[in-house]
């Protein structure tokens, strides 16, 4: 039986064997409904954004006008005290979805993705919710793409081949096979090229449906980039498990045997190996308390309204200039402003030890994700797909930072109670965040996939030095 024989058979059983197509439809059907989650998600954190930039952006607008009113004389400034009041500055702050959230969800669907800065809010109320854990953690919850991929595919690729060769051996047909013009390793390496293409084919299929349906509202040609970084990402890890089920198959061992020795190695990638780096950073880097952190920020804010009178004399004390004589605008704008400026630079530290936890805990398990390719290959995902918790920590580092810039830009106009005029209003920065960029996802994604292809040909090389051996010993009998 010749090479061509033998790939002729193979695609026969994979359209005629109930089992095969079973197991294959049903990986299709979970691979397009994990498109489909991702596709709705997507467009949920884009109307999301969509909405809360419109409103802002309208009630920005409606301030603005009566600023307007009052500076060309069709208000008087008696008539609307509160015009050009700078306390009332607002401005929208927001993060666009990862190029790729609806293949790799990442922390995108548990970080905050929006905020409203205003002066009236101290830096540990811009956002309403803070998260502090593990990307594994946040991320291993979402059925998306990333997870079927990650998760069920191997499983799909270990029940489809784990008797590639131990059947022929078991049916007593391998000397048979053998004697026909065919070695050991085209054998197998026949048979595993038609069941493992089957299983790619649809994992592409699902990526061009996912390219196509996730790209609503925005050019694929933007998306296409990161999905072919993506896609790397997926070839690394599928090449992986196919060296991986090459090698144990070349052992040569009972075909229940190879069956649960590759589920064990399946059930330590997945399920121990994320667990144990996740309980080996909780204990020596644990997971900042968000309970903690709103105490200590709360206390400061407590703290900082009970020594209003200590605040005002210490401004006025440092900055004499900006005393005004008729302070028209109520005395407690003025107070709120100073005790949220005095909470702000309380915060500053404890905002400062809590990324510092992070950092030493990413860092950690930067390292040590190489022991586990699942959450290896799941960092690289999230990377790819601009869903990973880095950027969303930048995310919220920078709208402090603008929270920070625009209350110095109006500071003294909110101390004296001046307005402000039009073109200082139009003069204050805009909040704005770069995006993912091809070339940063290619680095950033370029050490895992090296390490996941280096992982691949050494197991391929073994396997194909044991097929080979094993030929010698069946020749030899």
């Amino acid at each position: 039986m010749s090479v061509q024989a033998i790939t002729s058979q193979e695609k026969k059983a994979l359209k005629t064997e109930p089992m095969q197509l079973v197991l294959l439809v049903t990986f299709l059907i979970a691979s397009l409904y994990a498109v489909l989650q991702g596709t709705f998600f997507r467009q949920a954190q884009m109307e999301a954004i969509t909405s809360f930039t419109a409103a802002q952006e309208e009630s920005i607008g409606a301030w603005r006008d009566r600023l307007i009113a009052v500076e060309n004389g069709t208000t008087a400034p008696t008539e609307d005290r509160w015009a050009g009041l700078a306390m009332d500055v607002t401005f929208p702050a927001t993060i666009s979805p990862g190029p790729l959230s609806d293949l790799a969800h990442g922390v995108s669907d548990v970080k905050p993705a929006a905020s409203r800065v205003s002066l009236w809010r101290s830096v540990d109320r811009l956002f309403g919710n803070y998260q502090f854990q593990s990307p594994i953690d946040t991320a291993a919850g979402a059925f998306d793409l990333a997870f079927v991929i990650i998760f069920i595919m191997p499983l799909l690729m270990i029940a489809l081949s784990y008797d590639a060769l131990s059947e022929d051996r078991e049916l007593g047909r391998l000397g048979l096979l053998l004697s026909q013009p065919i070695s050991i390793r085209q054998l197998v390496a026949a048979r595993l090229k038609v069941r493992f293409g089957a299983v790619a084919v649809i994992v592409l299929i699902a990526c061009l449906v996912g390219l196509i349906a996730g790209s609503a509202g925005q050019d694929i040609g933007a998306r296409l980039p990161f999905m072919g970084i993506w896609l790397l990402v997926a070839a690394a890890y599928f090449a992986l498990w196919a060296a991986l089920i090459a090698w144990a198959i070349s052992l040569n061992l009972k075909g229940e045997t190879t069956a649960l020795l590759l589920a064990g190695i399946w059930i330590v990638n997945g399920l121990v190996g994320p667990a144990s780096l996740s309980a080996a950073a909780e204990g020596l880097y644990p997971t900042p308390s968000r309970l903690a952190f709103l105490s200590e920020a709360r206390e400061a804010s407590a703290a900082a309204y009970k020594s209003q009178a200590d605040i005002m004399q210490g401004m006025l004390l440092d900055h004499p200039d900006l005393t005004a004589e008729n302070y028209s605008i109520p005395e407690y704008i003025r107070t709120a402003f100073l005790v949220n400026k005095t909470v702000d630079d309380s915060v500053v530290p404890i905002l400062a030890k809590f990324d510092a936890v992070q950092a030493e805990r990413r860092s950690f398990l930067s390292k040590l994700q190489f022991a586990a390719p699942s959450v290896l290959t799941l960092q690289a995902f999230n990377l790819a797909a601009g869903t990973d918790l880095e950027r969303h920590i930048a995310f919220e580092k920078s709208v402090r930072d603008y929270k920070q810039s625009v209350a110095e830009a109006v500071e003294g106009n909110v101390i004296v109670g001046e307005r402000l005029s039009l073109a200082q209003y139009d003069a204050l920065p805009r909040f704005y965040h770069q995006g993912p960029t091809v070339s940063g996802a290619l680095g950033s994604i370029f050490i895992p996939v090296l390490f996941l292809l280096a992982l691949s040909t050494l197991l391929g090389t073994i396997a194909h030095a044991n097929l080979g051996n094993l030929q010698n010993r069946i020749r030899e009998n």
